[in-house]
């Protein structure tokens, strides 16, 4: 399984959208806009399976409430 993966706008750094999926899965996902609270900057962000991408779990950065 990898981490689904979009950019934050705000801070332009990767976050994970707390999706974990198969690439043949991801693939086949519909382009529908969805929409999470971002833990790096606090807002909400519309996103889309065209702009997220899938990285492996150990290399999805861990974000610690006290930073």
């Amino acid at each position: 399984m990898a981490a689904l993966m979009i950019r934050c706008p705000r801070t332009g750094r990767a976050v994970s959208t707390q999706v974990e999926t198969e690439p043949s899965v991801f693939r086949r996902l519909p382009k529908i806009k969805a929409r999470m609270h971002c833990p790096l900057c606090g807002e909400e962000h519309d996103w889309t399976t065209s702009e997220a991408w899938l990285a492996e779990p150990t290399l999805v950065p861990r974000i610690d409430s006290e930073t």
